[in-house]
């Protein structure tokens, strides 16, 4: 592999005409999880020439660091180890005498597990608040190199069942874990505290994500023109029962009720006998024969009829 991309260098370097102004800016201090860095990760790479910005990206500078372990590379290190890769050190431009390196102390921690937890979840479902992530772990250090794996066993209304893996040198270790959520909306909510008996303004309302629950508004059509039954909490969600709607069709109103089946159309008038908002289904009294009908809110004090006959 590294002879394949020593041969696709030279290719590069003979049909190019130099390197351009390159500048190789060493960091002071770098803490690692590898025990392989590359150039890039020890240094700012600046070049214009983009080819010989990835060649010098990917030479390797530091292998086999031990979880724990220093060292220091200092600038003639680097322009040795450049040298190597057949990159003349006096044509870039190394800044910064040398950096200090350090892998860290590697322990998979139940920290560990929820992060990768979290990513997990954030990732897949973007409309649910994580509340809690529950499992038992006692902190250890791996063998090797690992990585975490999360699988989904199943999932509820409000938690979800995942198996944490944690691979190292082909063997797995199984963490079972229940997360505890909600399930997030968007929902209208005020913008401040509004009191009894104001009439809700559209610049009074604003869309926010909160727990999706039983009997909360998520049509802002709702709020806007209702009057406040009581008093409405700045960013809380609001539930039909707080507020008077501004109904379309109200309690007593006459009505436009419109039968529309198999290519017959009628419009006849009725009395409301319930308040309704769009797509609810009420009562309303045919005026002429006082019969009552089943009828579904289309529009400002109109219905359909959904009955059957």
């Amino acid at each position: 592999m590294d002879h394949l991309r020593l041969n696709l260098f030279l290719l590069f370097l003979l049909f190019s005409f130099g390197y351009g102004e390159t500048v190789i800016k060493l960091k002071k201090y770098v803490e690692t999880e590898k025990s392989d860095l590359n150039l890039s990760q020890i240094a700012d790479i600046k070049t214009e020439n983009k080819s010989f910005l990835q060649f010098l990206s990917s030479i390797k500078v530091a292998e086999n660091l031990k979880p724990g372990e220093k060292t220091t590379l200092t600038k003639n290190d680097i322009k040795n180890i450049l040298k190597k890769n057949y990159v003349d050190p006096d044509s870039v431009t190394i800044t910064g005498s040398s950096v200090a390196l350090k892998r860290k102390e590697i322990i998979i921690s139940k920290q560990t597990v929820k992060e990768k937890v979290s990513e997990y979840l954030k990732k897949k479902y973007k409309d649910i608040n994580i509340e809690s992530i529950d499992f038992s772990l006692k902190p250890f250090k791996p063998d090797s190199e690992y990585k975490i794996k999360i699988k989904e066993r199943s999932k509820t209304t409000s938690r979800i069942y995942l198996t944490a893996l944690v691979i190292q040198k082909g063997k797995e270790k199984k963490i079972n874990i229940s997360v505890r959520y909600k399930q997030m909306v968007d929902a209208p909510v005020p913008k401040k505290d509004l009191l009894r008996g104001q009439i809700i303004k559209e610049e009074d309302i604003e869309i926010k994500k909160v727990p999706a629950q039983r009997g909360i508004i998520t049509d802002k059509k709702l709020l806007v023109g209702a009057v406040v039954r009581t008093t409405l909490k700045k960013g809380k969600p609001v539930k039909i029962s707080m507020i008077t709607p501004d109904y379309p069709v109200k309690r007593r109103s006459y009505v436009k009720v419109i039968y529309d089946r198999n290519g017959i159309k009628i419009e006849i008038t009725g009395i409301a006998l319930e308040n309704g908002i769009i797509g609810q289904v009420i009562k309303v009294k045919n005026q002429s024969t006082g019969k009552i009908l089943p009828c579904r809110v289309i529009g400002k004090n109109t219905v359909l009829f959904v009955g059957g006959l």
